[in-house]
């Protein structure tokens, strides 16, 4: 490994990647495109599930309730705190978008948010524009005026650059001080009218930007993937998500979701064997003001590796008799661990089935370890794994539980209802107990 700077990646280590997540936007609607989300609940739940994906930053608009944009940060207020209790140190960006209105005062109320309400990070696009359903004026003194006021209350502006003549605007911003370093930039590739999304047009912008800026690249449509493989591979880091795209295969136009499209990303840097960067690392590179990170990480487990530390945590609710009649092994279905200082403290599973000609989702073994639960583990091992069923096509998702705590836990928070109940096969889970309460839940 060299540590030289003209040293090509990965000769000289890749640097941790940003996966930045679009979730909303200002165009997409749900007869359109079925799984943006525009409600506070449904923004929350697809924030909380990109950055369980692996997203360190997410990138929101704010939707009145008929579903249109708008810049009224009590909208705001409605999902922000809420997303922050349950990701606390996640990388908050508010849009200033010029789209739907043009007065700065409306474009930059989000910035004068305070509290758990105040962006880390807010869009900022450096010159006017024309996209297919119609123009984003941004007039100079507008960039400018939003710029100082991102800079006064320490908000780190978000770079939108759709040209190479927006990336000399940075460096021009730059010189003024009216931007400060670290600079950040997202570079939007193929918009009809601004650059074209090939790897030319890409290195073009990428060499025109102030020295040491850190880039994510994004393409519009069909251009996400080439856009994100290029970004990944090549040193920079990533924006994705249904503001930008709303398939998850343009080809055959199969819809995607938000959390789906940061797995595709997570997965290329899997190949590229680059590591994915955390919300904290991200806050440090970008200047940010650090938040307390959760205790615990999730990630898939590895088999056999992982067997006897799953197995382990499982035993402490009595749930480690596999394989037998009330569950195969562990080397059926799909897993995750949880690990709190590289040791294992929760594990959780599911499987695939097909009902009626629908997909189904089966929860098998869920467990958190005594020691870790109330830090949240369980909640994030659920909603990982609920996420991960959606995406792959399920529409509704079935368990088996036998304590009445954790009955009453799947029914307050994941909207299980009771269907039924089946007898156990031999002991297994809570020892006083001898019949499973079937219960089931819709998947979005």
């Amino acid at each position: 490994m060299s540590t030289k700077a003209y040293a090509p990646n990965p000769i000289r280590p890749y640097e941790p990647l940003i996966v930045n997540a679009a979730i909303t936007g200002m165009v997409p609607t749900r007869d359109r495109v079925p799984h943006v989300p525009v409600t506070p609940d449904q923004i929350v739940r697809e924030a909380v599930r990109c950055a369980d994906a692996g997203a360190s930053i997410v990138h929101l608009h704010a939707r009145d309730e008929d579903g249109r944009p708008t810049w009224r940060k009590e909208v705001y207020a409605q999902f922000i705190p809420r997303i922050r209790e349950q990701v606390p140190d996640l990388v908050i960006c508010v849009t200033t978008s010029g789209r739907n209105y043009s007065e700065i005062e409306k474009r930059g109320e989000a910035l004068t948010m305070e509290g758990d309400c105040a962006p880390d990070m807010a869009s900022l696009t450096l010159g006017s524009l024309n996209f297919i359903t119609g123009p984003s004026v941004n007039a100079p003194e507008t960039i400018q005026g939003l710029a100082e006021m991102m800079r006064d209350r320490g908000i780190r502006p978000e770079l939108e650059i759709f040209d190479a003549g927006m990336a000399y605007v940075a460096e021009h911003l730059a010189d003024k001080g009216v931007l400060e370093p670290p600079f950040y930039a997202n570079l939007m590739m193929g918009s009809l009218g601004t650059a074209a999304a090939r790897m030319a047009d890409l290195a073009h912008i990428v060499d025109a930007l102030p020295a040491g800026t850190t880039w994510a690249a994004a393409g519009l449509g069909g251009t996400q993937l080439p856009m994100n493989a290029m970004a990944v591979f090549g040193g920079g880091n990533v924006r994705t998500g249904l503001e930008d795209n709303p398939y998850l295969d343009y080809a055959t136009r199969t819809p995607a979701t938000n959390s789906a499209l940061v797995r595709r990303v997570v997965g290329l840097a899997a190949l590229a064997g680059r590591p994915v960067a955390t919300p904290a690392q991200v806050r440090e590179r970008l200047g940010l003001r650090p938040m307390t990170a959760p205790a615990f990480t999730i990630r898939p487990a590895r088999l056999p590796d992982d067997r006897a530390a799953a197995l382990a945590v499982l035993e402490t609710a009595n749930m480690h008799h596999v394989p037998s009649a009330e569950m195969h092994d562990l080397d059926q279905g799909d897993w995750h661990v949880a690990e709190i200082a590289g040791r294992v403290v929760g594990v959780c599973g599911y499987d695939m089935a097909g009902v009626n000609g629908d997909l189904h989702g089966k929860t098998t073994l869920m467990a958190v370890h005594p020691e870790a639960r109330g830090t949240g583990v369980g909640m994030a091992l659920q909603r990982l794994r609920m996420g991960l069923m959606r995406d792959a096509g399920a529409t509704r998702v079935i368990t088996n539980a036998d304590r009445p705590e954790t009955i009453a836990w799947y029914e307050r928070h994941f909207g299980y209802r009771r269907v039924g109940e089946v007898a156990k096969l031999h002991e297994f889970g809570h020892p006083d107990v001898d019949r499973w309460t079937t219960l089931e839940a819709p998947l979005e």
